[in-house]
């Protein structure tokens, strides 16, 4: 069964990118207790200006979480807004410069049942330039108390030869931790997971075309 979804997914990617109309795409599946999310975006920008939006993401992801709020986590309720499945607080960020990791702080609560207050999650997350012209960034959860048990994403800004614009996709595995386990099914996870890495792309979508569009001005 997991080599079906493996070949579908490939097939999607493939299909959508040899269209003449790119089309946006998500797919969720679920395999031995993980969610695997893949998604793809098309960015009419050129890969240059898509690579200093990743850039000023991982920047400010260390640096300035403020920031990210007015663009690359705008709109996916992040700081404590109201919702009937569960409420996130993304409080802070530290970078530990010597160990290359990101420590974020946050709440997670399911209203009316019950909250994890102050969640610590360790990740990191590595910019490469591959030989293939590709821009990829590995990401890992190295450490999480409650909420998450593993999470791995790798993301990628892929060129189109002979084409203004670039698509960047999204892999990314989710496991969660034993309480939420039980609690977040598939159809849950849609609305409180899937949605949110789908509007992260968007994020990035539109800032690197609001970049394109000042270029001249």
């Amino acid at each position: 069964m997991y080599r079906i979804y493996f070949v579908a997914i490939i097939f999607l990617c493939s299909f959508t990118m040899s269209m003449a109309s790119p089309t946006d795409s998500i797919l969720t599946y679920y395999k031995n207790g993980e969610f695997i999310t893949y998604t793809q975006i098309w960015v009419d920008a050129p890969e240059e200006i898509m690579n200093g939006v990743v850039d000023d993401f991982l920047y400010q992801t260390k640096y300035n979480l403020d920031a990210l709020f007015g663009w690359a986590l705008q709109d996916m309720k992040l700081r404590k807004e109201k919702d009937q499945i569960i409420v996130f607080n993304f409080k802070s960020t530290e970078y530990d410069e010597k160990n290359d990791l990101i420590k974020n702080i946050g709440d997670v609560e399911i209203p009316n049942l019950i909250k994890f207050p102050d969640i610590h999650v360790n990740d990191r997350m590595t910019k490469t330039i591959l030989t293939d012209g590709r821009t990829k960034v590995d990401i890992d959860v190295l450490y999480s108390d409650n909420f998450l048990k593993k999470t791995t994403g790798v993301f990628y800004v892929n060129p189109k030869e002979g084409a203004a614009g670039c698509w960047i996709t999204l892999e990314i595995k989710v496991r969660f931790g034993r309480f939420f386990n039980f609690f977040i099914t598939k159809v849950t996870y849609r609305h409180i997971m899937e949605w949110r890495f789908h509007k992260f792309m968007q994020n990035l979508q539109a800032e690197a075309e609001r970049r394109k569009s000042l270029i001249g001005k």
